[in-house]
């Protein structure tokens, strides 16, 4: 999977204990696809950034500001805190629907095993008099010695000026709010089982990450989404 591209000594250093930490998996143990989502980019020249993306650019307000301003429509109805599953079938049976929940959580009645994620634990750490704790925005811990994946410094990303900074390391896990699939053969192969049954379903659309286990960064989640909703509403 990774061989290919870096020798057996940078295989050692960089991929084999990384994919440990972030799936409890050595990397033969899955999908080769799985060399796309753990972003340690190869390089050989001397861009520190996250991403390889000519244009790059967050939210002036952010995300959450985007989703509020999409749903502030009169004709748009939010409901928080609420189970798909307990609303009464009778007033949505003649909607159009994108789910865009856990697709083996819609299709509990069939016994079907469960999907596995990874989720993930973030410990913040605000550091007074301190200008800068690392080098860059983002920083890989790769080897065994730590039990976190990363360490991101967000005071980079926003040219923020401060005497102070904050930290926030992550570590994977298998329980909380899903983050990665687990792309191993049984997995996919359960996924498959799933999309089969989803594409019976009428007038229901199954798509994003949990929908679709798959993995997507924020632009791959809105350009599936447009292009999703381009294929079922397009006149």
């Amino acid at each position: 999977m990774a061989t290919p591209r870096v020798d057996e000594t940078l295989y050692e250093k960089i991929f084999k204990h990384y994919t440990f930490k972030q799936w409890k998996r050595y990397p033969e143990e899955l999908d080769a696809s799985v060399l796309a989502i753990i972003h340690v980019p190869v390089r050989n020249y001397f861009d520190d950034r996250y991403f390889s993306d000519k244009y790059q650019a967050l939210p002036t307000d952010g995300y959450t500001k985007i989703l509020e301003n999409i749903l502030d429509r009169e004709n748009i109805t939010v409901r928080l805190s609420c189970d798909y599953f307990g609303i009464d079938s009778s007033t949505i049976s003649n909607c159009t629907i994108i789910y865009s929940g856990h697709i083996d959580d819609f299709f509990t009645n069939v016994c079907y095993p469960k999907l596995e994620y990874r989720s993930v634990n973030f410990e913040i750490q605000r550091l007074k008099n301190t200008k800068f704790f690392q080098p860059c925005a983002h920083v890989n811990h790769l080897g065994p010695e730590t039990p976190f994946t990363r360490i991101i410094e967000y005071k980079h990303l926003l040219n923020q000026d401060s005497p102070h900074t904050t930290i926030i390391s992550e570590t994977t896990c298998s329980d909380g709010d899903p983050y990665y699939p687990v792309p191993n053969k049984r997995n996919m192969e359960l996924y498959e089982q799933y999309k089969a049954l989803a594409e019976k379903e009428r007038n229901i659309h199954f798509v994003g990450r949990l929908a679709s286990y798959k993995y997507f960064n924020m632009d791959q989640s809105i350009l599936n989404a447009l292009e999703y909703c381009d294929s079922i509403f397009s006149v």
